[in-house]
C-alpha cells in the first residue's frame, strides 16, 4: 500500500480507475469571464427527467421532463416547459415562445441528444457531434434555428458541467422535487425508477403550478454571488443587460417558416407532389416545379402540421425556395360535375402554356433576325447550283459516281428525236416501213 501510494496521482489513477476515467479526473476544467457576454449572447438548453409522478387526468403516473432555455451570462431561466419525454417538438414549442417574449437569441449551446440535434430543431446544422458516419445526402431539412438566425454550437459529449442549464437543474432540483405538494409521488433520482402501488400521482396542474412559482423564485431571489452578480438577482441583472441589446424581433414569416415540418419528397411527372395520402400542385408551380422530376432531384416541402390543407411551399438542395402558395388536390366526389370541371380547368391551364411557349418558340430577337436576313440573297446576285437529288436508298452507304458526258452528236441526236416527238411527226424511214410489211404479212403456202 506505502509503494501505491509513493506513485504519481497520474500512475495511481490509471492503476485504479482506468485510462479514460483518470484523464477525466485530472482534466483541469476552463475557466470562462461571463462578464466578457451578454444576456442573450449565449443560451444553454438542457432537459432533466423530475424525480416526481404526476398524471394528466387519466391517473396513470408519469415522470414528466423539465426543458429549460438558461441565459447563460446571467443563470436566469428565460423559458421552460413540462414534457412528457425529451423530444424535439416540445423543444421547438420553447424556442419559439422564448424567441417571441424576448427575442431572438444569437447562439444555442445543447449537448448533442436527439431532441436538440435532430432536424426539427438543428436541422442544416453542420457539426453535430451525431451520426457522423452516415451523412444524409440530397435535400435536408431545415430547423428552427436555422429560420431564426441562431448559431448552434454543441457541447462535447460527457462533458455536463460545460452546460449552465445542467448546474441550473442542479440547485433548482433541490427545492422543487422535494416539496411538500409531492407528498406520496415521490419518484427518487433514478431515471429508469417504475412506480409502485403505493406511488399517488398528482395532478397534472399541481407540478405545473409548483414549476411555475420554484422557477419565479430562483430567477427573483437577491444575494446571488456569482460573476458580475454583486449581490442581486439573476433577474435584475438579465433585465439592466437586456435594456443595453437591440432587440431580434420574431417577425412573422420567421414564425411561419419555422413552424412547418420539412420532408425530402419526390416530383411526379405533372409537376406535383405525393406524399402520405396527400398530393400537392396545381397548374400555376407546374413550372417551377417539373424541372426537378426531369433531373430526379428531391424537394424539400414544407406544410403546416396542423392544417394539411393549406399552400405548401418547396425548397431545393441549396437552401433556396422553389416556390410557395402549392395548393394541395382536394378529392372531388366520384362522377361528380367538380371534377370534370377541374379537369377541364386543368386542360385550359395546359393550353395557355403550350400557346405561351409556342410563341417564345417562334419569337426571334434582334441578333436571331439580323442574322436571318443577312441569310437571304439579295435580287440578281449569282445562285449557287442545287446540289443533285436522287433517290433514297436504305441497303447501304450512298457512294458517289463519277459522272459520264455524252458525246456532242449523240445528245443532238436525242434531242431531235424528242422534238419530233413533242411535234407529233413520223421519224421513220421509208425503208423501215418497206421492212416491217415484209415481216408482218401472212406467207405463202401457210394459210
Amino acid at each position: 500500500m506505502a509503494a501505491l501510494d509513493a506513485l504519481p496521482e497520474a500512475q495511481r489513477l490509471h492503476a485504479r480507475v482506468g485510462h479514460s476515467e483518470a484523464v477525466k479526473r485530472l482534466a483541469m476544467p476552463a475557466q470562462r469571464d461571463k462578464t466578457t457576454i451578454g444576456p442573450m449572447e449565449w443560451v444553454s438548453l438542457d432537459g432533466r427527467t423530475k424525480d416526481f409522478w404526476a398524471h394528466n387526468g387519466d391517473g396513470k403516473p408519469r415522470r414528466y421532463t423539465f426543458l429549460a432555455l438558461v441565459d447563460c451570462a446571467t443563470n436566469f431561466i428565460l423559458g421552460w416547459t413540462l414534457a412528457e419525454s425529451e423530444n424535439a417538438r416540445a423543444t421547438q414549442a420553447l424556442i419559439k415562445s422564448v424567441c417571441a417574449k424576448w427575442g431572438i437569441f444569437d447562439r444555442l449551446y445543447p449537448d448533442n441528444g436527439s431532441a436538440f440535434a435532430g432536424h426539427l430543431v438543428a436541422g442544416g446544422a453542420v457539426k453535430k457531434f451525431r451520426n457522423s458516419g452516415a451523412k444524409m445526402e440530397g435535400v435536408k431539412p431545415l430547423g428552427i434555428c436555422h429560420h431564426l438566425g441562431i448559431a448552434i454550437h454543441f457541447a462535447l459529449p460527457g462533458n455536463g458541467q460545460a452546460k449552465t442549464a445542467e448546474r441550473t437543474f442542479a440547485s433548482l432540483s433541490r427545492v422543487l422535487d422535494d416539496r411538500p405538494e409531492f407528498k406520496g409521488a415521490h419518484a427518487g433520482h433514478m431515471p429508469g425508477a417504475a412506480p409502485d402501488s403505493k406511488v399517488v400521482p398528482v395532478p397534472f396542474e399541481t407540478a405545473l403550478a409548483v414549476c411555475t412559482r420554484e422557477v419565479a423564485r430562483h430567477n427573483a431571489e437577491p444575494g446571488r454571488r456569482g460573476q458580475g452578480m454583486n449581490g442581486r438577482s439573476y433577474q435584475a441583472v438579465f433585465e439592466a443587460g437586456l435594456s443595453k441589446r437591440l432587440k431580434r424581433t420574431l417577425t412573422a414569416r420567421q414564425l411561419y417558416l419555422s413552424g412547418l415540418i420539412y420532408t425530402p419528397v419526390k416530383v411526379n411527372r405533372w409537376g406535383q407532389i405525393e406524399i402520405d395520402t396527400w398530393t400537392y400542385g396545381a397548374p400555376d408551380t407546374q413550372d417551377m416545379l417539373l424541372p426537378y422530376n426531369r433531373k430526379g432531384e428531391a424537394v424539400l416541402l414544407g406544410r403546416d402540421p396542423d392544417d394539411f390543407t393549406a399552400p405548401a411551399l418547396a425548397w431545393n438542395a441549396k437552401d433556396e425556395l422553389i416556390c410557395e402558395g402549392i395548393q394541395p388536390v382536394i378529392r372531388g366526389a366520384y362522377g361528380s360535375v367538380d371534377g370534370i370541371r377541374q379537369a377541364a380547368t386543368n386542360r385550359k391551364a395546359a393550353r395557355a402554356a403550350v400557346t405561351a411557349a409556342a410563341e417564345a418558340n417562334n419569337y426571334l430577337d434582334n441578333a436571331e433576325l439580323n442574322a436571318a436576313l443577312a441569310a437571304i440573297p439579295s435580287p440578281g446576285a449569282p445562285t449557287t447550283a442545287p446540289a443533285a437529288v436522287v433517290a433514297g436508298q436504305f441497303s447501304g452507304k450512298l457512294k458517289q459516281r463519277k459522272r459520264v458526258n455524252a458525246p456532242a452528236d449523240v445528245e443532238d441526236e436525242e434531242l431531235e428525236l424528242v422534238g419530233q416527238l413533242a411535234r407529233g411527226k413520223r421519224f421513220l424511214t421509208e425503208e423501215h416501213l418497206k421492212n416491217l410489211d415484209k415481216a408482218t404479212a401472212p406467207k405463202q403456202g401457210l394459210a
